[in-house]
C-alpha cells in the first residue's frame, strides 16, 4: 500500500514538473525585452476595381512593457510614441500633436499583443497559418471589435520578421522588418515625448512617472 502511494505521488510530481505548452508566438514574446529594427511598410488597397499601393519606410523601437516608438522617414513624416501612459502622434506636416491615454486606445494598437505582459490568447485567437516565404505564419483575430480584422505574424528562426495588418478583404498593410536587434539596451529617453516648438497639442497627457 505504502509502495503504491509513493509511486502515485512520484508520478504526480513528475506530471506537475512538465512545463505547459507554449505557443511559438508566445515564446517569442516571453523572452522579449527590447526590439529595434528598420521597417518597410506597404499599404495595398483595392478601390472601385482600381489597385492602389503606397510604400513608406522608418524605424521601430520597443521596450516591454508599454513603450514604443514608430517613426516614418523622411523626417517630415509621422512619429508615434507610447510612453507607458500616453499615445502621442506627431504629424510634422500639420505641425500637430495628438495625445490620448493609452488605456483608451490600447485595443486598437496592432502590436498591443507584443507590447504588454498579457497572454496573447486573452485577447486574440491564434490560428496557425502554415509556412510561406521561409517563415512560420500565425493569424491573430481580435476577440473584441477593433478597426482591424486580423494580423498575420511571420516568424523566422523564432523572431518576428513580418507583420501583415488586415483592415478588410481589400486593404492590407504589409510590414517587413530588417536590421533586427533583440534585447539590446534602449535608453528611457527614447520613449519620452517632448512637444516640438510651435506645434499644436490636441488632448491632455496623463503622468506616467517617467
Amino acid at each position: 500500500m505504502l509502495k503504491h502511494l509513493l509511486k502515485t505521488l512520484l508520478l504526480g510530481a513528475t506530471f506537475l514538473a512538465v512545463p505547459a505548452y507554449a505557443h511559438p508566438l508566445q515564446d517569442f514574446v516571453n523572452q522579449l525585452k527590447t526590439f529595434e529594427a528598420d521597417f518597410s511598410q506597404t499599404l495595398q488597397e483595392e478601390d472601385y476595381l482600381q489597385f492602389n499601393q503606397k510604400s513608406e519606410k522608418g524605424h521601430f523601437k520597443l521596450s516591454r512593457p508599454s513603450k514604443l516608438v514608430w517613426e516614418y522617414a523622411p523626417k517630415d513624416g509621422q512619429k508615434i510614441v507610447v510612453d507607458g501612459a500616453n499615445l502621442w502622434v506627431w504629424d510634422k506636416d500639420l505641425m500637430q500633436v495628438t495625445v490620448r491615454p493609452i488605456a483608451e486606445v490600447q485595443a486598437d494598437i496592432p502590436l498591443s499583443w507584443l507590447l504588454y505582459d498579457e497572454k496573447i490568447e486573452e485577447k486574440f485567437e491564434i490560428i496557425d497559418a502554415g509556412e510561406r516565404l521561409g517563415m512560420n505564419w500565425y493569424n491573430l483575430e481580435p476577440k473584441k471589435g477593433t478597426y482591424f480584422q486580423s494580423i498575420e505574424i511571420g516568424l523566422k528562426d523564432g523572431v518576428m520578421t513580418e507583420a501583415w495588418l488586415y483592415e478588410g478583404p481589400d486593404k492590407v498593410t504589409k510590414i517587413v522588418f530588417s536590421n533586427i536587434q533583440i534585447n539590446q539596451p534602449l535608453a528611457e529617453d527614447n520613449f519620452r515625448f517632448t512637444l516640438p516648438k510651435g506645434a499644436d497639442l490636441i488632448g491632455e497627457p496623463i503622468q506616467n512617472g517617467l
